[in-house]
């Protein structure tokens, strides 16, 4: 028989290999450019996008330079949410289930820790990649600083305006019209501010991930007499499973010279909490969790499309 002291000491010793397993997991896509991961101490949050800065001029002998100031744009205020999960050791499962109860209790606990690790991992990277399965679609709370979709027609709080979101289907011609389109963007002062796509999102195992890779790939032998791929190696192509099977057609370009505007600001880890003997004697361990999301800059850096027509 194994004693509730020995129970809560077994619980105890998955904490740090849980813990470890879960910083790391999520740690994997803070390189993957595909957010803006922070990590923070405040609950909330508030940011407020420039728009550019004018005024620069050219000057005289002893003439005395003009004071430029940023051009303040849209304010956001993103604040934490708490997620989190539990498991439960049974008092029957540490007393009195099979000949060897060390073992049994060794066992039930590594699975259930496994199995959590899994799902608050999950729960995590599903949630944060709603900024892309609902770029086109957000109703409020993935919203640009202007209060529209992250894909979509834009406008700077100075009055100018830029459209990020089409339609078109990948294809080499679709993504000349998208450099043309970084090569030729302009801050809300109208002044040259060209973006450099340098990243392809695409859902994991699709056609469209497919294609991309035939684009963007090195060596990769040409398919017809002078048919010459000037993309050839040029682009950083992610596969994500995040992006959910009803956009598969979709594809992201993304300018990772510049600020990410898809945030998250991580306040705690998934961490295990001290288990607590509930009074049917059964030992909850809670897992627990704190992070914001959302966008925190005018998106301009980023060129989506749906791939539909």
């Amino acid at each position: 028989m194994v004693n509730t002291d020995y129970a809560v000491q077994a619980v105890k010793g998955i904490k740090k290999s849980f813990d470890n397993a879960a910083s790391l997991k999520i740690k994997e896509y803070m390189d993957s450019r595909l957010f803006n991961f922070e990590n923070v101490s405040e609950v909330s949050e508030i940011f407020t996008s420039t728009e550019g800065m004018t005024g620069a001029k050219e000057l005289s002998q002893l003439e005395t330079p003009p004071s430029l100031r940023l051009e303040d744009g849209y304010s956001v205020t993103l604040t934490e949410k708490r997620f989190g999960g539990a498991i439960v050791l049974p008092e029957a499962t540490y007393r009195r289930d099979g000949n060897d109860t060390t073992l049994k209790v060794n066992l039930f606990l590594q699975r259930q820790r496994n199995q959590l690790l899994v799902s608050n991992v999950n729960l995590f990277l599903t949630n944060i990649h709603k900024m892309y399965n609902e770029a086109f679609s957000s109703t409020s709370e993935f919203l640009a600083p202007d209060g529209v979709e992250l894909c979509g027609a834009h406008t700077w709080k100075s009055g100018a305006t830029f459209d990020n979101g089409v339609t078109a289907v990948f294809s080499e011609s679709a993504v000349d019209s998208a450099m043309e389109f970084g090569g030729a963007f302009t801050d809300a002062a109208g002044v040259p501010m060209p973006v450099n796509y340098d990243t392809i999102v695409v859902k994991k195992g699709s056609a469209t991930a497919r294609n991309a890779k035939k684009l963007f790939a090195f060596n990769i032998s040409p398919v017809a007499v002078n048919d010459i791929n000037i993309y050839e190696g040029t682009m950083r192509v992610i596969e994500t499973p995040y992006i959910t099977y009803a956009n598969r057609l979709n594809w992201f370009l993304i300018d990772s010279s510049k600020e990410i505007p898809m945030y998250v600001g991580i306040g705690e880890m998934p961490t295990l909490r001290a288990p607590i003997i509930e009074n049917n004697e059964a030992i909850r361990t809670n897992c627990t969790g704190f992070w914001k999301q959302g966008v925190n800059n005018m998106p301009y850096n980023v060129f989506w499309s749906t791939g539909a027509a």
